[in-house]
């Protein structure tokens, strides 16, 4: 009889829901929000969506963001819809996932108060304006922008703010196949993975107007690491990436640090080879450098150097 009963109520359960279910699209609601302006990159259970931007550095860049009126229908008026700030939803979202993002000084961006949604559409561009050249390198600025009202319509709850994490490219950011030659000192199986015949791409990215990290997205993930080849398989030094420092004025490289700390805690250190060609040539966007690992924990004696590279760096897209 305990089974029977409850086949009974989970049938009835079941009914119930059928009863309340709209499965006629012609008479969903819809809603209004905020389109991905790009691949978001919020981690599993966020409940804020946010979005990253890197800029070129200008006087002023453009950066438009769609708002939608999603379902069905098409607007049935013109719908204005009122955009604001919620700072509440960038610190949420810094306690939610232990980060430090800035709230972007209002001095560095234009928001339009509003937009319309015309009617018979489904979208409006709201054009919001970043002025990239003053941009604080040592900050990670999030503009949360929110849709605080519309004269027609349901916001979203899940997608009426987005969270736009914005920086800034200085010209020699970018992805870069590269080539060359890799020495170790301690293992002559360790070489560049284009000896081995592998895919090699660095990405550059931004960290100052004239400095730039090497990260690797095909292998680390988008961590700074610098690949190699071991004989057998794809590594990589611990604690250990090149920062490329430029003089913009001669596009020449006049310096190279670790990443992780010069030295880091496992004593590696970065350092430029003065004798390699060392530049940018803006017209092929190829960058020629040549530069050391040293670890004087392995390699005891002066100039502790451990790795060579002797690469060329060839510009395929922008990050």
């Amino acid at each position: 009889m305990q089974w029977l009963m409850l086949i009974l109520l989970f049938s009835t359960h079941i009914s119930c829901l059928k009863d309340e279910m709209t499965l006629d699209p012609e008479k969903s609601v819809n809603v209004i929000e905020f389109k991905n302006p790009s691949s978001f990159v919020s981690p599993s259970g966020s409940k804020y969506a946010l979005y990253t931007k890197a800029f070129d550095l200008a006087d002023e860049n453009e950066y438009p963001i769609t708002i939608s009126y999603s379902g069905a229908q098409v607007a049935p008026e013109d719908i204005t819809v009122v955009l604001g700030i919620d700072t509440a939803a960038l610190n949420q979202y810094n306690a939610e996932q232990h980060k430090a993002y800035n709230l972007i000084d209002a001095k560095l961006y234009t928001l339009v108060p509003s937009v319309v949604i015309p009617r018979g559409q489904r979208t409006a561009i709201a054009k919001l304006k970043f002025k990239s050249n003053a941009f604080d390198f040592s900050k990670k600025y999030v503009l949360p922008v929110q849709i605080q009202s519309a004269s027609t319509g349901i916001i979203s709850g899940n997608f009426g703010t987005i969270l736009l994490n914005v920086n800034a490219k200085n010209k020699y950011d970018g992805v870069y196949s590269a080539t060359g030659s890799m020495s170790d000192a301690t293992n002559a199986a360790f070489t560049g993975l284009y000896t081995a015949g592998k895919k090699t791409e660095y990405t550059l990215e931004t960290i100052s107007a004239t400095e730039c990290v090497l990260t690797d997205h095909i292998n680390w993930g988008g961590a700074a690491y610098v690949p190699f080849w071991t004989g057998t398989g794809i590594s990589g030094y611990g604690s250990f990436s090149p920062i490329v420092e430029f003089d913009p004025a001669t596009n020449k490289i006049i310096s190279v640090k670790n990443f992780y700390g010069q030295p880091a805690s496992n004593t590696r250190s970065a350092q430029l080879n003065p004798k390699g060609i060392n530049t940018y040539d803006a017209a092929s966007k190829t960058i020629k450098v040549s530069y050391w690992m040293l670890q004087p924990s392995v390699v005891t004696a002066p100039p502790h150097i451990r790795t060579t590279w002797e690469e060329e760096w060839k510009f395929l897209r922008s990050r």
